[in-house]
Order: structure tokens, then C-alpha cells, then sequence
């Protein structure tokens, strides 16, 4: 109700009190749909009257201090400017505020979509604060030349003379159904209400209040029946002292609000997440370990090596210790020294793998059980500091959200390695540095062809208490090596480290880096079987 029309009528006012016989030294912009218009008064220098042309949230307020911006200002009616103010007035049943100054008028215009503000000059020019149409300007053109402007009580008997409230004032569309309601409501003849009705508007102290029904906060004249006030309400003498309160307590509702909602996120998405591990470690932990089984595969070939040969996908040997015969899948682009070697590797992943996952199955079972308590929480919760003492509990860092995670993946070319290492590989010079400097984390695998011009390549470590197993390191550096100009080789060396041990200072050019420490894989320059590339 703040901006009813006879509330504007009530602003303007309170405002002229202050700053009629002033001078308006600037009128510039730092926000989009705001304009500041700079006052100085007597004992505050730095007065300002602010004006929100926001079709949602239009209002004028004063700020008593307000230091101008030092960037991303721009200044409008300059050449105007200063300029003394000699009058403030709002047209008869529109709502349309004129600042009446020496060298012309400011119309404040709240007409919804529409809001704006004109400066129109002592010579009839319009100078919009927000670009119209020419059908627009001719239209209000003709609005402000017809209206009577107006700044007491006693001049709005025309206006109301034209009230039927038994037509609910749709003759009046400025009266609005809180009006109406309250002057329907209280006893006696509606048409004698009416006039009490709006002079509390005019002089009454004004409620602030959360409504305990709708959760909506209230503003309205102290003395209004139709409205059930707590007994904890705030009530102002000042249209504008009550109208900081009010928006105060509707921006804090809007925070409890997004809270609610951020934390409501946050649970669905880390629920979901944790869930889908906790099923992952438990089908590996069910599978069991193929240790053994990769350990006599590395025996048998080790055994019989002189029968192995190049290009081979499989063999069918003898297997001493059992007497019996076995088949072995081979990796034909491997030597038959690689083929061995990588069995006895992965005898010892799976190994470490599984151990791993049990201790992982048993942490995220309480993390997953942890989620649960808190969303049971979150629907009973009807205290703000409850809510937010969940969102502390969950440890929410501000700003955390999925889809901004995930627009920041796309920058790069996303694999994901056995359908649970992500790994991100840059794609020029410059990417190559918002890759290494911006995007990864301290302990975060880095990756790079040696000695050769190549992408940067990044293996996002989740949880640094989990070891990557030497096969996913292996088939990262297989990753770096065929986004580089060892693409065509054979095999190639590539350098990894932790991403901390990487540098880069004013003098290394683009894409270029320091390490301070690392490692060397051999490897064969290709994209592997288990890697898939995430289309975003």
C-alpha cells in the first residue's frame, strides 16, 4: 500500500518540508531503473532523494548520507543543473509527482511498465531518464498538460465527489481494495467514511508488520480495522522512516526466503549425489576383488613370455600352479613387457580399491544419514535462526550452486574416466591459464605433454583422502599426450604433479607454467575406452 496514490500524496508532503527553497546540484544514475538527485541541506550535505522507476518496486526515499559512486555513474539534465526547487506537487488521481525547479518540471511517473521520469525545460522540451516512444510522449504529453496538480487534502474534493462506493470505485481506480474494504467496513455511511478514511492515510501514524496469516508485511495506516496487527508491530509518524522499515523487513523475508531455498537445493542435489555413491561403492564391494585373478594373469604371461607377441588381443595358456588351461585378454596396442605389467598394476589397484571403498561406503553412509536428519529438520523449521543454524550445520559456503559449477565445467572439454574421475582439458593459451590459475584446486592432478606445445589437463581430486589409482593416472597422461603435439607418436612422455607445485609469473607467456616438482608417465597418445566426453 506504500504507493498509493494518497500515500504519494503523503510523500510529497513530508518531502516538500525538507526541500522546498533547496537546490538540486545533480541528478545522476548508478543502478539500473534508480536515479539519485543530489540535495544538499544545511547540516547534511550529502542529502539525497532517491527514485526507483522499477515497475515491480517504484518508490521515492531520502538518504541523509550518500557518497556517489566513483565508477559507472552517469548523470542526466546536466545542463540544468544546479537548479533551486520551488514546488512539489502530484497530479489529481494520477499517480504523477512534479518537482517544480527553476529551470523546468521533473515529472516522477509510476504508470506500472511504463514508470519513468521526464525533465521537461522552461521550453517544452522531454528529457527522458528511461527511452519512449513517441507514442508514449505524446500520450503523457497530453496527460500532464490536462491534469491539475495538487499538494493538500482539501483540493482532492473534486476527486472524491466522483466516488460510487457501491460500484466498489471502479470509477476511482486510485482508491485500491484496501481503501475501499476498510471504508466499507466501518460503521455508518461509506460515502462519510471515505474522506476519515483517506485523511488517516494523510496523517496517521503507519503499521509495519508481518502479516501472521500470509507471511506478506504490511503497511497501513495505524487506525485501518480490516487488518489483524500483532502485537509486536512497529508504527512510524514518518511516511519515509516507515517505508526503510518496511523494506527492510521485506528484503529480510526475501533472505529467509532464498535461504530456505539454498538449503532445500543443496539437500536434493547432495542427497541425490551421496546416494548414487553409496550405490556405486556398494555394487564394488559386493563385485569383490579380482586381485588374485589379475595376480595369475600377471604370473602366467610373466611365465610365458617368450609365446607372447605384439597385436595379440588374447592368449590361451597353461597355468602351472592349477594344472589347467586359461584365457587372457590382451591389449594389442601394448607390448607383451606392458601387457604384464599392467595386470600386476591392477592386481594392486584392486587391492587398495576395494578397502578404499569399504572405508568410503562407511563415510558417506553418515554423510547420506547426516542429509536425511537435516531435510527432516528443514520441514519442521519455523525460526529463521533454525534455518539458518541448518545451513551452518550443512557448512553451505555462499553462492554455492550446481549450475554455476557446471558453467564453469563447460569452459573447458569435460571427460569422465570410469564413470567417476572427471578430468578437464584446456583448449588454447589463454584457456590453458583460467584451467591451471583459476579452476584448479590445490590438489587437483595437472598434466602436460613434455617438452612439447600442448593443452593443460586437470584431474579433479573430490576427496584427497582417496588415493587415484596409477591406471586413471595413466590414462589422464594418455588424455594430455593426444591433445598435444605428440598426438601422432607412439608413445610420449608427459609430465603430472599436484596442481600446487604449478607456477606462473608476469614473464612466462601465455599457457606457459613453472614446476616446481614431478612425475613422468610413458604413454600411448589416445583417448581411452572407459574416458567419455561430456556434451554440455
Amino acid at each position: 500500500m506504500y504507493k498509493n496514490y494518497f500515500y504519494l500524496l503523503r510523500c510529497i508532503n513530508e518531502l516538500s518540508q525538507v526541500i522546498n527553497g533547496e537546490s538540486i546540484i545533480e541528478i545522476y544514475t548508478q543502478e539500473k531503473d534508480k536515479l539519485y538527485i543530489h540535495i544538499p541541506l544545511k547540516n547534511k550535505p550529502l542529502f539525497h532523494l532517491v527514485i526507483s522507476v522499477n515497475p515491480q518496486i517504484f518508490y521515492l526515499s531520502i538518504k541523509e548520507e550518500l557518497h556517489k559512486a566513483r565508477k559507472n555513474t552517469y548523470s542526466f539534465f546536466s545542463e540544468f543543473m544546479p537548479s533551486k526547487i520551488e514546488n512539489i506537487k502530484i497530479a489529481l488521481g494520477e499517480r504523477i509527482i512534479r518537482i517544480e525547479i527553476e529551470y523546468g518540471k521533473l515529472f516522477i511517473i509510476c504508470r506500472g511498465n511504463e514508470s519513468n521520469i521526464l525533465f521537461i525545460d522552461n521550453n517544452g522540451n522531454i528529457n527522458p531518464f528511461k527511452k519512449i516512444t513517441d507514442k508514449f510522449k505524446s500520450e503523457i504529453n497530453g496527460i500532464l498538460k490536462q491534469s491539475e496538480f495538487i499538494n493538500s487534502f482539501e483540493s482532492l474534493a473534486p476527486l472524491l465527489s466522483q466516488v460510487d462506493i457501491d460500484k466498489a470505485g471502479k470509477n476511482l481506480p486510485c482508491l485500491g481494495k484496501e481503501i475501499i474494504n476498510e471504508t466499507i467496513y466501518r460503521k455508518g455511511n461509506p460515502s462519510d467514511n471515505l474522506p476519515i478514511v483517506i485523511k488517516s492515510i494523510l496523517s496517521d501514524n503507519i503499521a509495519v508488520y508481518s502479516d501472521n496469516s500470509t507471511g506478506k508485511t504490511r503497511f497501513h495506516p495505524e487506525s485501518f480495522l480490516t487488518f489483524i496487527k500483532p502485537n509486536d508491530y512497529h508504527y512510524f509518524d514518518s511516511y519515509f522512516i516507515a517505508l526503510s522499515k518496511y523494506f527492510s523487513s521485506v528484503f529480510t523475508k526475501s533472505n529467509v526466503i532464498n535461504v530456505r531455498k539454498e538449503v532445500d537445493k543443496y539437500l536434493e542435489i547432495n542427497l541425490e549425489k551421496t546416494s548414487n555413491k553409496l550405490n556405486n561403492l556398494m555394487s564394488r564391494i559386493k563385485s569383490g576383488s579380482k586381485e588374485l585373478l589379475y595376480q595369475q594373469y600377471g604370473n602366467v604371461l610373466l611365465s610365458n613370455i617368450q609365446k607372447l607377441k605384439n597385436g595379440l588381443r588374447e592368449i590361451d595358456l597353461a597355468d602351472f600352479e592349477s594344472g589347467l588351461n586359461i584365457k587372457i585378454p590382451l591389449d594389442y596396442k601394448l607390448s607383451p613387457q606392458q601387457n604384464i605389467k599392467n595386470y600386476f598394476d591392477k592386481a594392486r589397484s584392486e587391492k587398495i580399491e576395494l578397502e578404499k571403498s569399504k572405508e568410503l561406503y562407511i563415510e558417506n553412509k553418515k554423510e547420506y544419514e547426516h542429509l536425511i536428519r537435516n531435510k527432516e529438520k528443514l520441514l519442521l523449521v519455523k525460526e529463521d535462526d533454525e534455518l539458518l543454524q541448518i545451513k551452518k550445520e550443512l557448512k553451505i559456503k555462499p553462492k554455492q550452486s550446481l549450475p554455476e559449477e557446471r558453467t564453469q565445467n563447460s569452459l573447458y572439454r569435460h571427460f569422465i574416466i570410469n564413470g567417476k574421475y572427471n578430468v578437464y582439458v584446456g583448449k588454447d593459451s589463454k584457456n590453458n591459464d583460467a584451467l591451471t590459475t583459476q579452476f584448479a584446486k590445490q590438489n587437483d592432478f595437472w598434466f602436460h605433454a613434455r617438452s612439447v606445445s600442448g593443452s593443460h589437463v586437470v584431474l579433479r581430486v573430490e576427496n584427497t583422502k582417496e588415493p587415484i589409482p596409477k591406471n586413471i593416472l595413466q590414462k589422464v597422461a594418455s588424455l594430455a599426450a593426444y591433445y598435444s603435439k605428440s598426438k601422432t607418436s607412439k608413445l610420449a612422455p608427459v609430465s603430472y604433479t599436484l596442481k600446487k607445485y604449478v607456477t606462473k609469473n608476469k614473464n612466462h607467456d601465455p599457457g606457459q607454467v613453472s614446476l616446481s616438482k614431478e612425475n613422468v608417465f610413458l604413454v600411448r597418445p589416445e583417448i581411452p575406452k572407459d574416458c567419455l566426453l561430456v556434451q554440455d
